[in-house]
Protein backbone atom coordinates (compact mmCIF):
# COMPACT_ATOMS: atom_id res chain seq x y z
CA UNK A 1 0.00 0.00 0.00
CA UNK A 2 1.46 3.09 -0.84
CA UNK A 3 1.60 6.63 1.66
CA UNK A 4 0.94 9.89 1.18
CA UNK A 5 3.87 12.42 1.48
CA UNK A 6 3.02 12.96 5.08
CA UNK A 7 2.66 9.95 6.42
CA UNK A 8 5.42 8.84 8.55
CA UNK A 9 7.72 5.87 8.11
CA UNK A 10 6.51 2.95 6.00
CA UNK A 11 5.01 0.21 8.44
CA UNK A 12 2.77 -2.53 8.24
CA UNK A 13 -0.31 -2.04 8.25
CA UNK A 14 -3.52 -4.65 8.74
CA UNK A 15 -6.49 -3.52 6.93
CA UNK A 16 -10.12 -4.59 6.76
CA UNK A 17 -12.23 -4.65 3.77
CA UNK A 18 -13.34 -0.91 2.65
CA UNK A 19 -15.80 -2.56 0.85
CA UNK A 20 -19.58 -3.25 2.14
CA UNK A 21 -22.86 -3.53 1.80
CA UNK A 22 -25.87 -2.78 3.21
CA UNK A 23 -28.84 -4.73 1.36
CA UNK A 24 -28.17 -4.19 -2.05
CA UNK A 25 -26.50 -0.64 -1.49
CA UNK A 26 -22.26 -1.35 -1.88
CA UNK A 27 -20.25 1.51 0.21
CA UNK A 28 -16.55 1.86 1.00
CA UNK A 29 -14.88 3.54 3.62
CA UNK A 30 -11.87 6.45 3.79
CA UNK A 31 -8.74 6.87 4.95
CA UNK A 32 -10.43 10.17 5.69
CA UNK A 33 -13.11 8.57 8.28
CA UNK A 34 -16.11 8.56 5.78
CA UNK A 35 -18.59 6.35 3.99
CA UNK A 36 -18.91 7.18 0.36
CA UNK A 37 -21.74 5.42 -1.77
CA UNK A 38 -24.27 4.61 -2.38
CA UNK A 39 -23.49 2.75 -5.15
CA UNK A 40 -25.72 0.02 -7.14
CA UNK A 41 -22.95 -3.13 -6.78
CA UNK A 42 -19.54 -3.67 -5.60
CA UNK A 43 -18.15 -2.97 -9.42
CA UNK A 44 -19.67 0.60 -9.11
CA UNK A 45 -17.72 0.72 -5.47
CA UNK A 46 -14.35 0.04 -6.58
CA UNK A 47 -15.13 2.49 -9.29
CA UNK A 48 -15.90 5.12 -7.17
CA UNK A 49 -13.15 4.27 -4.92
CA UNK A 50 -10.55 5.03 -8.10
CA UNK A 51 -12.11 8.36 -8.90
CA UNK A 52 -12.12 8.96 -5.08
CA UNK A 53 -8.66 8.19 -4.98
CA UNK A 54 -7.97 10.30 -8.37
CA UNK A 55 -9.48 13.64 -6.47
CA UNK A 56 -7.74 13.14 -3.58
CA UNK A 57 -4.46 12.76 -5.57
CA UNK A 58 -5.29 15.75 -7.71
CA UNK A 59 -5.79 17.68 -4.46
CA UNK A 60 -2.62 17.21 -3.02
CA UNK A 61 -0.81 17.66 -6.18
CA UNK A 62 -2.41 21.42 -6.50
CA UNK A 63 -0.75 21.45 -2.17
CA UNK A 64 -4.23 21.18 -1.13
CA UNK A 65 -4.66 18.87 2.16
CA UNK A 66 -7.96 16.33 1.67
CA UNK A 67 -9.04 16.56 5.34
CA UNK A 68 -9.08 13.70 7.79
CA UNK A 69 -11.98 13.76 10.40
CA UNK A 70 -10.66 12.65 14.31
CA UNK A 71 -11.33 9.80 15.34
Amino acid sequence: MECRKEDPTPRTWFRSNRFFNEGNQWYFATRENTIEGPYSSREEAESGLLMYLRDIQSMENFGLKPGRVPG
